[in-house]
């Protein structure tokens, strides 16, 4: 285990991030396994990295405000320690600016860019000193423009959601997710029902509050630090999941004794819920394409005592002869540009999503439904999900699935609904249910379900 001056590893980790499209819930247990780390300083890490990934597009506005036109071509390196000042100084009350700006002439100082310390110096202090004089896009004359700088989105996305969803909720999304998530945790009912999980979470003095839409399934805790190496988390009482990933399960609804079918089941929160509804009775066969994730699926299950699933390691894309029609229920969660979770996973930001890059994916995600439906039984029941507020990856992948499959039709989602009152998005398909952050709910991800059924 090696010491390092806390900053340095926060600049190496954003680097990482842009130059290699890492990923920083990847990135964070990797470094805090290798470094000696305190709480605090594992906290302070945490959100300067993610701080300054979220909001890397409005930095940039204000850091490139007070520079010379001749100094706005920065290197990775200079860029990343102003970004790393300048949201200490916006969103970091405790830190005294002198203490900033001292950081980060050090931070640059100990780089092999040493000679730019002076102009660091003098961008932070300039931006200390006149925070009145930064300059917004024209909100009225170039609207989307100002979305995408003020809330740090790329105008391509903002434009996207403008033109779908209106100005007003395309605010509330961005704002949404800028937000540090809430933690939402599944109750494992295999091992404890939910109020003996209330008393020992209150023994513990965690605060909880119930959740939006499963408050029988699912808390939402605060302040509950190393929750993976808890008690409560190794005795597997509970799991950490999103509520709008649960819906997708609960929208599946399978029964004990079934034959289930998780087409991309890693790192196992949809297969051992599934588990948990099927009272550990029937079996759900778990396909995982990447080793290291099917290895997520087994630990999992393991924690919490699922004894049903059979992890299989298998590129869902690619049909295997030996599950066709053999399903009472598949569950389809496909890769996707994942714009639902942002606030999770705000590099996410950044990825290159173009045209280019959606009709991409959009034909992995056409393959694998197509691939899947090949596994149901006649009468089973199919859902398609994704954590995605993009139509081309939802309604448009439904529609195109079902102009060549007449024997699928899509099923009545009213009542599922209603029960849960969950707070939809219209979308083209009237029985789709399309979760939207800051619209569907404070502390919800995006999401998108259809839940279909093989009639011949």
């Amino acid at each position: 285990m090696k010491n390092i001056n806390i900053r340095e590893l926060v600049l190496e980790i954003l680097i990482r991030v842009e130059r290699q499209e890492s990923y920083l819930n990847i990135l964070m247990p990797y470094y805090f396994n290798q470094y000696m780390l305190n709480k605090k300083d594992k906290a302070l890490i945490q959100e300067i990295s993610y701080g300054v990934t979220r909001y890397r597009k409005k930095l940039d506005w204000v850091i490139d405000q007070f520079l010379e036109k001749q100094d706005k071509k920065l290197s990775i390196t200079i860029r990343n320690i102003l970004r790393i000042g300048v949201y200490q100084i916006i969103h970091l009350s405790k830190i005294p600016d002198y203490a900033i700006c001292n950081e980060s002439v050090e931070l640059v100082k100990r780089s092999h860019e040493f000679k730019k310390s002076k102009l660091v110096n003098a961008v932070l202090r300039n931006i200390i000193r006149s925070p009145n004089d930064i300059v917004w896009p024209d909100i009225d004359r170039e609207p989307n423009k100002y979305i995408s700088v003020f809330y740090s989105y790329p105008e391509f996305l903002v434009n996207k959601w403008v033109k779908r969803f209106g100005k007003e909720i395309c605010v509330k999304i961005c704002q949404a997710g800028n937000e540090i998530p809430a933690i939402t945790i599944r109750i494992n009912p295999l091992k404890i029902n939910i109020e003996d999980l209330k008393l020992k979470l209150k023994e513990l003095k965690i605060e909880f509050k119930d959740s939006q839409y499963l408050n029988r399934e699912a808390l939402i805790v605060n302040g509950f630090p190393d929750i993976g190496s808890s008690q409560l988390w190794i005795d597997g009482f509970f799991s950490v999941q999103d509520e709008s990933s649960m819906l997708a399960a609960k929208l599946l609804n399978p029964s004990p004794g079934e034959t289930v079918i998780d087409t991309c089941s890693g790192p196992g929160g949809k297969t051992t819920h599934l588990a948990q509804m099927m009272c550990n009775q029937g079996d759900i066969i778990a396909f995982e394409k990447h080793k290291r994730r099917l290895n997520m699926v087994i630990d999992e299950c393991t924690r919490l005592g699922v004894k049903i699933v059979h992890p299989v390691l298998h590129d869902s894309s690619q049909l295997s002869q030996e599950y066709i029609n053999k399903a009472d229920k598949i569950i389809v969660d496909v890769p996707c540009s994942g714009t639902g979770v942002i606030r999770k996973k705000p590099d996410l930001k950044w990825r290159r999503m173009d045209n280019k890059w959606f009709k991409k994916i959009n034909q992995d995600q056409k393959t694998i439904l197509q691939v899947a439906s090949r596994y149901l039984k006649t009468g089973g029941e199919i859902v398609y999900s994704t954590c995605s507020l993009e139509k081309e990856e939802n309604d448009e992948i439904i529609k195109s699935f079902l102009k060549i499959n007449n024997e699928f039709v899509i099923q009545d989602t009213h009542d599922f609904i209603r029960n849960h009152h969950i707070l939809q998005y219209n979308t083209e398909i009237e029985q789709a249910i399309q979760l939207i952050p800051g619209y569907s709910g404070n502390e919800i991800d995006g999401f998108y379900m259809v839940k279909m059924q093989k009639i011949k």
